[in-house]
């Protein structure tokens, strides 16, 4: 009896550790957002595609990686990095797939941004600059109205990065966020990154499966009992 109950607490620590792996879901860019002037999904040349992200979802973090060829050091027009935003009670875009009606004002409520420049991250009250706020439509044209970086305010929460390579079809700009700074996450979360031109734009709605703490204390209390019944056998 003693084996079979060694044999229990071997899976039980097996479990626990694997609470604590992480999620991942490669999310393609789907989304194309209003006012794209007959382009479709990406404005302009192929130095402004976004491919698609990477999440990944553990016990204590939320990695995003946005793989997109654009490289802010090159560009000749100003466009620059922009911010990650984040909703965490779910995605509410308007419209359907593509989305080409969707916008700053008739889309997604975001909860918090990622200050790609400040490496930080923001939440409370913040404002939140537009495509047509950094860059002139008399001159360029751009998908117009799309959010793309923090302006002024919000509450910084630390315990978050950013890293950045800008190497063409290689290249990706990455985010670790502390999932604790997040607060309640009363739904999916949803994401939104772009440049500032939103020349190309990625929105999408991620499904969250952290476990719980509340999750695990019944399962060892559950894990227990049966150990107490296979030794009274």
């Amino acid at each position: 009896m003693r084996n079979v109950s060694a044999w229990f607490f071997l899976a039980f620590f097996i479990t626990l550790g694997s609470t604590g792996a992480a999620s991942a879901l490669i999310i393609e860019d789907t989304y194309w957002g209003s006012e794209d002037h007959g382009w479709g999904d990406r404005i302009g040349d192929s130095s402004y595609e976004v491919y698609n992200m990477d999440v990944a979802i553990s016990s204590n973090y939320l990695n995003v990686r946005v793989n997109t060829n654009f490289d802010a050091s090159v560009d000749s027009y100003g466009v620059d990095f922009g911010d990650l935003f984040i909703s965490t009670n779910g995605w509410n875009p308007y419209g359907a797939a593509p989305y080409a009606s969707d916008n700053a004002l008739t889309g997604e409520a975001w909860e918090f941004v990622f200050d790609t420049d400040e490496a930080m991250l923001y939440g409370g009250e913040f404002s939140i600059l537009q495509s047509d706020d950094l860059l002139d439509a008399s001159r360029y044209i751009f998908r117009n109205g799309q959010e793309v970086q923090r302006g002024t305010g919000g509450t910084a929460l630390a315990g978050s990065s950013v890293a950045l390579s800008n190497a063409g079809a290689e290249g990706y700009i990455e985010y670790n966020i502390l999932l604790s700074s997040l607060g309640t996450i009363s739904g999916d979360i949803g994401l939104k990154w772009g440049m500032t031109c939103a020349n190309d734009t990625i929105e999408a709605a991620v499904p969250v499966s952290v476990p719980e703490p509340g999750t695990l204390l019944l399962f060892c209390i559950g894990l227990l009992g049966m150990v107490r019944t296979v030794r009274k056998f």
